[in-house]
């Protein structure tokens, strides 16, 4: 049975959450403190105690001194662990593109840190309620002071990690890096293009949805399951971060007499929500590399060379792009249904993510030089096929179209009929 859409989303969101890898550390902590008061109430451990009573505190009152220092400082440590975080993505936001902070608040290391943290504190927490016991077995768990004193070094040497990782990831050289990185791995895990006929989609059955919302997700083995189970096929018409609106026809299926019950679980496998998840699709890295290099060309900003480094990026996504089919079609081994999952096409992905750039940019020659050399490029690159060229000359040639009304520099327009008159070449070649 399908999990339904909301709690889907639910486990996504939890799982997404700053406070996910903290709470489940913090959990583990706490269960490592009732192990090791348990521990300490064995009569055989004692001997072990023994061989290293060097380390292990001798009196009640030292031990409390140990501890409420440890939680005071700890404490300390994660309000200004916090407070960098925040510093982090205020300036983030401001300075590149509140579509990144996602990114940032996710990091898994930061979030071991916290959880390190945490956990902390609560082990120390329960050895002093459990040393004001005075009546007890064992009053004094000095195994389980060593073990604090030990994680409050280990503490202390993440908080350092931790300053030198914060200050690394507002970097944008790292921002960017690490949306490609991530953005290229996504593309990567579609495999290499193959040339196969496709259906006619057209004579298929619509299955609309049946609320508003921002597709972002599907969940493919439930969806490949049911086309495997009712022997049909389905085609996904939009790729994700398509606005839907309630009876949009997002899907079309094989076969017309699919029973009511099974269009409610087809509908099921689709995931709504607000955020755009670089590990969702690629075209949501490729946005947000593209609004990184707008918001440097903005006034306030004034950052070029940020904006054509983001450039060179997209440059190398859209040509890994070109390797890949418009429509990709999944299935099981032994299984002739299928999904088909439309794509972006190189025509939308410039349009969308290349001539925002071209725009904001204008009137930069450096700008509109790094644009016209990734045309020529992406040219270079589609030789063989010539698939995709008649679209990268259209895009060229509102490049051209811009340099010639924006650009009054004679030394600039220079430069750029270089690389102008290279890109005519190379469409007389095609």
């Amino acid at each position: 049975m399908n999990i339904s859409n909301s709690i889907y989303r639910q486990i996504l969101n939890i799982r997404q959450s700053i406070a996910f890898y903290p709470a489940i550390i913090a959990l583990a902590f706490l269960l490592l403190s009732f192990f090791v008061m348990y521990v300490e109430h064995i009569n055989g451990f004692e001997g072990i105690k023994d061989h290293i009573s060097f380390l292990l505190v001798k009196n009640l009152e030292d031990a409390r001194l140990i501890l409420g220092t440890l939680v005071g400082s700890i404490i300390s440590l994660m309000v200004f662990s916090f407070s960098m975080v925040m510093v982090v993505l205020n300036s983030a936001s401001t300075a590149f593109s509140p579509r990144v902070i996602p990114g940032l608040i996710t990091n898994k290391a930061h979030q071991i840190v916290l959880g390190i943290y945490l956990g902390t504190i609560l082990f120390s927490l329960l050895l002093i309620i459990n040393i004001n016991k005075e009546n007890a077995d064992a009053p004094l768990p000095s195994v389980g002071v060593l073990f604090s004193m030990i994680f409050g070094v280990i503490s202390l040497s993440l908080f350092i990690y931790f300053i030198h990782s914060i200050s690394k990831d507002i970097l944008v050289d790292n921002i960017l890096d690490n949306i490609y990185e991530t953005t290229r791995k996504k593309m990567s895990s579609y495999g290499d293009k193959r040339n196969e006929t496709l259906p006619d989609f057209s004579k298929w059955s619509d299955l609309r949805v049946r609320q508003n919302g921002y597709f972002k997700q599907i969940k493919i083995d439930s969806l490949l399951s049911i086309c495997n189970e009712h022997d049909c096929r389905i085609y996904i018409s939009e790729y994700p971060g398509y606005f839907c609106v309630s009876n949009f026809p997002l899907i079309k299926v094989s076969r017309s007499d699919i029973p009511d019950d099974v269009k409610e679980d087809i509908l099921n496998t689709i995931i709504y929500y607000p955020e755009e998840r670089l590990d969702d699709h690629y075209h949501f890295g490729c946005k947000q590399i593209s609004e990184v290099a707008v918001k440097a060309l903005s006034p306030g900003i004034n950052d070029p060379g940020t904006a054509s480094k983001a450039i060179d990026m997209l440059t190398i996504l859209l040509i890994k792009r070109m390797e890949l089919n418009d429509i990709l079609h999944l299935k099981k081994e032994d299984c002739k249904g299928g999904v088909f999952l439309q794509e972006p096409s190189l025509d939308d992905l410039l349009f969308r993510h290349l001539s925002p750039i071209r725009h904001y940019g204008k009137e930069d020659n450096k700008i509109m030089m790094q644009l016209m050399l990734m045309v020529n490029h992406l040219l270079h690159s589609d030789h063989r096929t010539r698939e995709h060229t008649d679209t990268i000359i259209r895009f060229g040639e509102s490049i051209r179209e811009s340099c010639e009304q924006h650009m009054q520099n004679q030394y600039d327009l220079g430069r750029i009929n270089v690389l102008i008159e290279e890109f005519d070449q190379l469409k007389n070649q095609a």
